[in-house]
């Protein structure tokens, strides 16, 4: 039996625990701080649309029981399933939400927009493709390990230089990670990409981490790597922090 997802945006108080189960499911608003929006669904399995809601604290997640195959389900069968392999990139302003209440809202516009364009820019550059905007971050895509990790170490330095020019940038955080995925045109799904989303939550602002053996074999160097607990998934991973400097 499948189910049908809805969101009360009014309950949702922005705990973000459905974007880090389902992050192809759910997303960050783009206009209103600190609520989620229901983006696309038909990307997760309907036991992790299940997870994601029972983690909402106050139950703005709904789900219906549905029986047979909606309109909506329909669109995902359109274009036949292929499995690819994508190195999948996470960014996140670290304290985002404080540097707003710090800075107060035209301020942080502001800084949000150079942020936003700054990175488009290195992605656009390095071949990256834009799978979501999480409103103070992004969901990239990449055909190689090579160009995703030279996307990261440049938004570093990029953010690094604006800084020392012009005395702030936001802090940065940036996960890395080469996986397999099924895709359905622009649709992505599996779980490395719940792998590169924990890992990114891993770091700390200003670093690189990637998994270590998205960073083999690359020209780019790292520290020794460590064992990663990844919450919601059983086995450990090894992980690295990339080199930007």
């Amino acid at each position: 039996m499948a189910v049908r997802v809805r969101l009360d945006r009014h309950r949702c108080i922005g705990a973000g625990n459905c974007i880090t189960i389902a992050p192809t499911a759910f997303d960050w608003h783009p206009r209103q701080h600190a609520k989620v929006e229901l983006v696309d669904p038909s990307t997760m399995s309907d036991g992790l649309l299940r997870l994601a809601a029972a983690s909402c604290p106050t139950q703005a997640i709904e789900l219906e029981e549905v029986d047979e195959v909606v309109p909506w389900q329909l669109r995902r069968t359109t274009t036949a399933p292929q499995r690819a392999i994508r190195t999948f990139m996470f960014t996140d302003i670290v304290r985002s939400t404080n540097l707003v209440e710090a800075m107060g809202d035209d301020a942080w516009w502001n800084v949000l927009q150079w942020h936003d364009e700054a990175l488009r820019a290195i992605f656009a550059a390095n071949q990256g493709e834009e799978l979501r905007s999480t409103g103070d971050g992004f969901f990239i895509a990449f055909e190689t390990p090579e160009s995703a990790l030279a996307a990261a170490v440049a938004v570093q330095r990029k953010l690094d230089e604006q800084r020392r020019s012009n005395g702030f940038a936001p802090q940065v955080r940036i996960g890395v990670h080469a996986t397999g995925v099924t895709q359905v045109g622009k649709n992505v799904q599996g779980k490395g990409i719940h792998e590169a989303a924990r890992i990114a939550q891993a770091a700390e602002g200003g670093q690189i981490l990637a998994s270590r053996e998205t960073v083999a074999g690359t020209r780019f160097t790292a520290g020794e790597p460590r064992s990663l607990d990844l919450r919601g998934l059983e086995t450990p991973m090894e992980v690295v922090a990339v080199d930007w400097r």
